[in-house]
């Protein structure tokens, strides 16, 4: 019960984030000076950028985290044209995070 009172709070984000930034902080010193940050369809680097714009993604997390926590932010996003109960809104904020986080790994594995 513990795990799903977890899974449906607010504070999944928040770990998905912190998570985010401890493995970024910890990968940053074995990562080129320059790390491919585009993809095209094919699949392919089409664009690279300086290694420091890694911590992009999990500032990124941060901010919709901290903001989807504004009560303002939260009444527009769960009484729009189809309401979202609050383990629901928890969820699309828990899943942009992993979104992210998908993101991130996609670039770190091109890099190594």
């Amino acid at each position: 019960m513990k795990f799903r009172n977890f899974i449906n709070s607010r504070k999944l984000p928040w770990v998905i984030a912190g998570l985010s930034t401890i493995i970024t902080v910890i990968i940053f010193p074995f990562l080129p000076s320059q790390i491919p940050m585009h993809f095209n369809v094919y699949d392919i680097v089409d664009d690279y950028s300086n290694k420091l714009q890694i911590f992009l993604l999990p500032l990124l997390q941060f901010i919709i985290v901290f903001f989807t926590g504004r009560e303002k932010v939260k009444y527009i996003l769960t009484h729009s044209k189809r309401f979202l109960s609050d383990i629901q809104y928890n969820w699309l904020v828990s899943g942009l995070c992993l979104l992210l986080v998908i993101a991130e790994v996609k670039i770190l594995s091109a890099v190594f």
